[in-house]
């Protein structure tokens, strides 16, 4: 898929927000839930490649891409002409009650550019905090055990199994006590802010065998662990790529101790690392992995990933 798209800055026509703007803001606060986190007044009408249209005729760069979700680019042309065919053809899929080909399609080259050996099996949700529900499941239907270990810093997700996987802003819990049991959070190693002096490879590494150094010998024991989850780069905790000895250091510790390993790539996937998945930088391989976002460019396409073992 190309095409040559000339790129444009920002024009602004009406004061922000514009008339039509603020008749729609005013209309949402009436109607609509407190919870949708809004950080500025745009009200979105159209979209070109960056360009997002308001409902004023402003123009903006979109420097977001949806929310992380429109890797193509909003309402690429091919993008658009194969929903406008799916559309004629077939609307509403459940997968729970008949057969797709599509379905099979999808997955079959989902394995092709898979992080991890196959054979592989795919789950089809409705969002990226459902696909780590998903996993949450497996991992503890497989193993068997109760416990997970998360990071300091991480978002997984909002639904109540994932906001507890969730350590990066306190208002994310607010109120939503108690969460769901059975989780440890743990640092997560962060290259810009180790201590002075101190080796990059060195406190990476230190930062993972905390968790057998510590945690195992103090707290948690390590045969009661079902999975580790990581975002091999972090996001809401401040765009944080996971150093490769870092993510080395997991794979070692779960593979010594029959834990899953788990990568949380619906933020990093789907090639916005420079490689298909954001831990193939590391050369290492999860047990499941969770995409959802660019996967689809913007339509509601997530599927988490689970290895089989």
């Amino acid at each position: 898929m190309s095409t040559k798209v000339a790129v444009q800055g920002s024009r602004i026509k009406t004061e922000l927000p514009g008339p039509n703007a603020r008749r729609v803001l005013e209309g949402d606060k009436k109607y609509l839930s407190p919870s949708y986190t809004r950080s500025y007044p745009l009200v979105a009408k159209r979209g070109r490649g960056v360009i997002i249209e308001d409902v004023d005729g402003n123009e903006f760069l979109d420097f977001s891409a949806g929310i992380a979700v429109v890797s193509t680019g909003h309402c690429h042309p091919e993008v658009v002409a194969a929903i406008q065919k799916q559309a004629a053809e077939l609307i509403h899929m459940s997968g729970t009650d008949f057969y797709y080909e599509n379905m099979v399609t999808l997955a079959e080259r989902l394995s092709r550019i898979a992080p991890m050996a196959g054979p592989h099996k795919v789950y089809y949700g409705n969002s990226g905090a459902e696909a780590v529900e998903c996993a949450l499941k497996l991992s503890r239907y497989h193993t068997q055990r109760q416990n997970i270990i998360a990071f300091f810093g991480a978002f997984h997700g909002r639904t109540m199994g994932a906001l507890s996987l969730t350590a990066s802003k306190p208002q994310q819990h607010r109120r939503f006590y108690p969460l769901m049991p059975g989780v440890t959070h743990v640092p997560y190693p962060n290259l810009y802010r180790r201590p002075k002096g101190s080796d990059a490879k060195q406190y990476a590494i230190e930062t993972a065998r905390f968790i057998e150094e510590k945690l195992f010998k103090t707290t948690l024991p390590a045969e009661e662990v079902a999975a580790i989850f990581v975002e091999p780069v972090q996001g809401e905790g401040g765009y944080l790529p996971a150093p490769p000895e870092f993510l080395r250091e997991l794979r070692r510790i779960c593979d010594e101790n029959g834990i899953l390993l788990v990568a949380d790539e619906v933020q990093s996937g789907v090639g916005r690392s420079g490689k298909w998945w954001a831990i193939q930088h590391s050369g290492v391989e999860p047990d499941i992995i969770c995409i959802a976002k660019g996967i689809a460019s913007g339509m509601p396409l997530r599927p988490p990933w689970p290895r089989s073992r």
